[in-house]
């Protein structure tokens, strides 16, 4: 897969940066308000306050937003693959309307086909792996296909061939679907806005105080650490294929298939 700087790097290198660089731009903005001790001072430290408080406002509805498609999306993924088990599952109960030696051969090719689809999701962050198991499923999928629409042009194979062929036809939908979804993460210009804004809030906060004094620090770090907290589960939950919050659940379904075989 190709991802951006953005999605190709961890969620938790992500929030560690932001982590950090809001605890410099707090003690850089405190810096420079210390070293203006000009009357003029006094009159950027109010309306610095006024910024602050709606960078906090931007900063909240940012990072509200970004929250809600990342959570969109990791519920969207795990509906997307419990579906693809169900249309598998169908699929190959389908195949036991056929004669035996039909059905063995359909039962063949779906257990290749269903293994593929578990190596996509065990390696989905191996390109090769990821490649190869498209590949298989895809060989898999039209010697099933080609199966299905010769055993239709057989007599007495109307009923099984109505049943199968469309079975076929969700069961590749499915996948499609979902590699849909996998490809349209939350857009990066969504996320840069939220990591530019946390830093730009540390920024204007540290300018409003001269002197940074131990109680102010320790709620600099309590609001920087929650932050990047937030920031990390909001990143991870829009990779649930690869971070640390997945759809394991779904991804079980897929795999509890193996014992139709």
């Amino acid at each position: 897969m190709n991802y951006s700087f953005i999605h190709s790097t961890d969620s938790f290198v992500l929030s560690l940066l932001i982590f950090t660089g809001m605890i410099l731009l707090v003690k850089l903005g405190s810096f420079l308000a210390h070293r203006r001790q000009l009357r003029e001072a006094a009159d950027l430290q109010g309306s610095s306050g006024s910024l602050l408080a709606a960078l906090f406002g931007l900063f909240g509805f940012i990072l509200a937003f970004t929250f809600g498609m990342s959570g969109n999306r990791y519920e969207n993924s795990r509906n997307v693959i419990t579906e693809e088990a169900n249309d598998i599952g169908t699929a190959i109960l389908r195949s036991d309307l056929y004669p035996d030696s039909i059905r063995a051969a359909f039962r063949q090719d779906f257990k290749i086909y269903l293994e593929a689809r578990i190596l996509y999701f065990e390696h989905f962050s191996e390109t090769a792996s990821v490649r190869h198991s498209k590949e298989a499923a895809a060989i898999a999928g039209q010697r099933l296909w080609d199966r299905a629409c010769g055993q239709a042009r057989m007599p007495g194979m109307l009923v099984p061939s109505n049943l199968m062929i469309p079975a076929l036809n969700n069961m590749f939908d499915i996948a499609t679907k979902r590699e849909i979804l996998i490809l349209t993460p939350v857009p990066d210009i969504i996320v840069w806005m939220l990591l530019i804004l946390a830093l730009a809030t540390s920024f204007i906060g540290g300018l409003t105080v001269r002197e940074m004094h131990r109680k102010d620090w320790i709620v600099v770090f309590t609001f920087a650490l929650l932050s990047s907290m937030i920031i990390f589960i909001t990143l991870d939950l829009g990779r649930p294929m690869r971070g640390v919050i997945k759809v394991d659940v779904s991804e079980q379904a897929i795999i509890a298939l193996r014992k139709m075989f």
